[in-house]
């Protein structure tokens, strides 16, 4: 799933969030206040500790509204970046029993959606991966549409987690099930995207074309995960 120097910055940002004091009036922070602040942390994240103090805000959160669908999908992707697979499964399938806030300035049910493609590839429901990947492309495509990219990306990281993540694990859970021909595919827009000069033509009715299609899958993850 470096160092932060304005770490104190942040501490006083919480402070103000939580609690706002004026002459008259006492602010209480909101659910949508303390899942901002376990974004916040979530994309600065140095290690698993910052994780853990992400997480505890998005339970916060959704502690203090029960239905706040943001707030189940930062616990999605923080007990992801954990790799508490099953928790991050339960959460993000409980948010999307919510619609999400008017407040909210992302498509709250794409980003669940990604992570459930990743989450149950991790854990080898390759099926299941493949219907939400399968679901986010088909909405996120087009002329019509900016292609998917998640709006929590970590700042420290040179990687940027997008569409493009989104296929190459579509690429490994049809390769997993022996939907070849479909691993192929994604494959071959990933190379389209990136605008390589390869021509990716494995014959996947072939144990050769097959152990090929396998080594690209695998480099294209690693080649990825440095964008």
């Amino acid at each position: 799933m470096s160092n932060f120097s304005g770490k104190s910055i942040i501490i006083l940002t919480a402070g103000i969030l939580l609690l706002m004091v004026s002459c008259r009036k006492q602010y209480q922070a909101t659910e949508e206040d303390m899942a901002d602040y376990g974004w916040l942390l979530f994309e600065n994240s140095a290690g698993r500790t910052d994780y853990d103090d992400s997480k505890s805000w998005f339970l916060s959160s959704v502690s203090d509204d029960t239905t706040y669908m943001d707030g189940y999908n930062g616990l999605g992707w923080t007990n992801g970046k954990l790799t508490d697979l099953d928790s991050s499964l339960y959460y993000f399938e409980r948010g999307l029993n919510f619609s999400q806030s008017i407040f909210d300035t992302t498509n709250v049910k794409h980003e669940i959606w990604a992570g459930l493609c990743f989450a149950n590839n991790a854990k080898g429901y390759d099926s299941i991966a493949i219907i939400w990947g399968d679901s986010l492309i088909s909405v996120t495509s087009g002329l019509a549409f900016l292609p998917w990219t998640f709006s929590h990306n970590n700042i420290n990281s040179n990687n940027i987690i997008n569409h493009l993540d989104v296929r190459i694990t579509l690429a490994a859970s049809n390769f997993a099930i022996g939907r070849f021909d479909n691993s192929l595919t994604h494959l071959q827009k990933i190379l389209s995207e990136l605008e390589s000069n390869t021509t990716l033509n494995s014959d996947v009715n072939t144990v050769a074309g097959r152990a090929e299609l396998a080594v690209w899958i695998d480099s294209l993850q690693t080649e990825l995960l440095k964008r």
